[in-house]
């Protein structure tokens, strides 16, 4: 394994003519984009940021904010992407727990990181130093030729925020050796940024892991383009993918059906080189598989299970599996890098069939959270990752994700777990999203509801929806309430990713 700035230099040299970064804002080669990082990375030396220190990044999606990356990298500083879409409140509150004495930010961006740096003024008498996009960060930069590494394997790289689905966000501390075996577990398992002429759209905010972590970082370690696209719609992905001859991309399976209910896909654009569609963070059931299958037969489809603890990825299933009704709703196998065992609450391991807590380990792991040695060592007992995510696994050791252990729903003494239910949901051919809610309820604990958008031009009703589930599962296993929604009214993360508490506030159905 090697850090980053090692790999700066070894793919400067490798393939100094091929394109390592595109985006709206340009385009850079292996060897242009190592002597921007290393001119960036002495200036960063010079403006005090020493091994280990923090740099704070505003940025979207875009080259300049990849460039930071290394840039932060070379320098041995920490890369510590900031939430764009934080308001803010929440901007000024993370700027203040990193401790950032230096921020990067994106023109856009100037007026938030203005607000936040006013609210942090209140009460700080020492404010970071800010070096804006344009004039001042090209003036950072200082000589030309590589830049001595003084960072190693185990040396943090980059700090990445959680999605905050179940909480407040946290910061998690990831190391090159992280980010080196995710690349591997990536370019092995999953074919990333490994075949020849390989461009990969990055379609997934930057400050999230998926992007950064499993897109960015296996393609350019490979020696392969990365293509920055600034937002995810139809119209855009047609365009990229046509242009820049996308050979691959991730998106979360909430993208997938957008993009398949529209007939994007059948777009002449991804007919061409379009090899590979990795999707992940939420439920893929088989009438998605069949449609994507049936307008790209060609194109491999790959379903990866992760969080940002363990570096992020933990498991994947395969194409040659993908169709397999046998295996439908698994999240796949473990990667090459990652040990997964299923534990109970004594930290037990069980046997095949048995509902536990995946837990995993391996080089990929986070170092901890950031400043909150509390909770780290809550999370990371025995060596294992202790993921807050329960699953089964069968005789083949195909593993099933069933819920989040703190949205398990305990309803008249019952366990019923929200995915469950959600996946049986994504089979009627009407629903298009689903979300399944325990709801406080005086007589049985909790209630179980659910949430539901609808097909363009198709339509149900309660009554039919929970005559569909009766025949699937157990009567305590029916929502009690279904909602209809509109597209837009699933509140996601940053990162994408369904926010259940803000669903519960946004339909008056909290305590």
């Amino acid at each position: 394994m090697r850090t980053i700035p090692e790999w700066i230099r070894l793919n400067a040299r490798r393939y100094p003519q091929q394109e390592a970064l595109v985006g709206t804002d340009g385009r850079l080669t292996f060897g242009e984009l190592a002597e921007r990082s290393w001119g960036a990375a002495r200036g960063l030396r010079d403006a005090g940021i020493r091994p280990g220190d923090p740099v704070g990044v505003l940025a979207g999606n875009s080259v300049f904010n990849a460039e930071t990356f290394f840039s932060v990298a070379a320098s041995g500083g920490v890369y510590v992407p900031y939430n764009w879409r934080w308001a803010p409140e929440e901007l000024a509150a993370g700027i203040r727990e990193t401790g950032a004495g230096l921020i990067l930010v994106e023109e856009r961006f100037e007026p938030l990181l203005g607000l936040a740096l006013e609210i942090l003024g209140r009460d700080s008498a020492r404010l970071p130093r800010v070096i804006c996009q344009g004039v001042e960060h090209e003036a950072l930069r200082r000589g030309s030729g590589p830049i001595d590494d003084v960072v190693g394997l185990s040396s943090p790289l980059c700090i990445v925020y959680t999605g905050g689905t179940t909480g407040a966000s946290k910061g998690v501390v990831l190391s090159h050796r992280s980010a080196a075996a995710n690349a591997i577990n990536e370019m092995y398992d999953c074919k990333v940024g490994s075949r020849p002429r390989e461009r990969g759209l990055i379609v997934t905010p930057l400050f999230h892991s998926a992007a950064l972590l499993c897109w960015l970082v296996p393609h350019f370690i490979a020696g392969a383009t990365s293509v920055i696209a600034p937002r995810f719609d139809e119209e855009s992905m047609v365009d990229w993918v046509g242009r820049e001859e996308i050979t691959n991309t991730f998106m979360i399976p909430n993208m997938m059906r957008r993009l398949l209910q529209n007939g994007v896909f059948g777009d002449p654009a991804f007919s061409k080189g379009f090899r590979a569609l990795h999707t992940g963070a939420g439920l893929l059931q088989m009438p998605d598989k069949l449609l994507f299958a049936d307008v790209l037969p060609a194109t491999e489809l790959y379903f990866r299970y992760g969080l940002t603890e363990a570096g992020p990825m933990v498991s994947r299933l395969l194409p040659d599996h993908m169709l397999d009704p046998a295996v439908d709703g698994s999240i796949g196998t473990e990667y090459l890098l990652a040990e997964v065992e299923l534990m109970d609450e004594a930290g037990g391991i069980l046997k095949p069939g048995e509902l536990g807590e995946i837990c995993v380990r391996g080089p990929g792991l986070m170092t901890g959270y950031y400043r909150k040695p509390g909770v780290t060592a809550e999370t990371m007992r025995g060596g294992w990752l202790h993921t807050g995510d329960l699953a089964v696994r069968d005789e083949r050791g195909f593993l099933y994700f069933r819920d989040r252990l703190k949205e398990m729903i305990k309803t008249g003494g019952e366990n019923v777990y929200c995915s469950e239910i959600e996946q049986i949901l994504y089979l009627h051919p009407a629903v298009l999203e689903a979300a399944v809610l325990g709801v406080p309820d005086p007589t049985w604990d909790e209630e179980v509801r659910a949430v539901v958008v609808l097909r363009d031009g198709m339509g149900t009703t309660e009554v039919e929806l929970a005559s569909f589930l009766r025949t699937k599962l157990a009567g305590y296993k029916v929502p009690k309430k279904i909602a209809f929604v509109g597209a837009d009214g699933l509140p996601r993360s940053a990162a994408g990713k369904l926010v259940k508490a803000q669903l519960r506030r946004d339909l008056g159905w909290s305590l």
